[in-house]
């Protein structure tokens, strides 16, 4: 059996995906301290003329644990990131087959963001038929258990994913660009590929770290 522990991403981009479908279990790490200009809480979709960073903004200090980190709804954020969706993907194959569904979640004003990230992920997995069981830690462990992968902090946006090693991009059509833009947020290849994006997500793995 197949175990990751890794952190739960907002709307992860392919390669967290790939890594994700490639596991039977996942513990998610919620105990670590929070850390700033990570992928728990922002992701990258293609706009008409660049790629799009989409952040949450968030309210913690440097001593809160991810599980109690909370949503800012001081700032439009939600208006914001639905109308970069619906910019960039209104148009797409099967956005009016999904779009409802992650609008609604927007929509819910979770008060933590594990919540939201969460609802995210189940209903990804849900659209790209996986089936793998999760977990949470119970406390913040600095040394993982050696049956687990140990990918916390990993995939970074800081670092590119080649030199990660775990996605190879297989191309599919996307909206804007004459040239493919790889690795951007799981909903860019769920709303122009649909009932497919599993098969490219498969297609994509590359291999897990040693």
């Amino acid at each position: 059996m197949s175990r990751l522990l890794v952190e739960p991403h907002y709307l992860g981009c392919i390669e967290y995906f790939c890594l994700l479908q490639n596991s039977d279990q996942v513990v998610f790490e919620v105990n670590q301290n929070f850390q700033k200009q990570t992928y728990k809480n922002r992701t990258y979709i293609l706009g008409s003329n660049k790629v799009v960073s989409l952040n949450v903004p968030l309210s913690y200090s440097n001593r809160t644990i991810f599980k109690d980190v909370r949503i800012d709804y001081s700032q439009r954020w939600i208006k914001d990131h639905w109308g970069a969706v619906y910019s960039s993907y209104g148009k797409a194959p099967y956005f009016e087959f999904f779009a409802q569904d992650f609008k609604k979640i927007w929509e819910q004003k979770h008060e933590f963001l594990l919540d939201m990230n969460m609802k995210f992920l189940m209903l990804c997995f849900k659209l790209l038929n996986l089936n793998i069981n999760i977990d949470f830690t119970n406390s913040y462990e600095k040394q993982a258990d050696r049956d687990y992968r140990d990918f916390r902090n990993y995939i970074h946006p800081k670092i590119e994913f080649p030199d990660r090693n775990i996605y190879h991009p297989i191309t599919y059509s996307q909206l804007f660009g004459n040239s493919f833009v790889a690795n951007l947020s799981i909903i860019d290849l769920i709303m122009c590929e649909g009932p497919h994006a599993d098969e490219i997500l498969s297609a994509s793995f590359k291999r897990t770290r040693e």
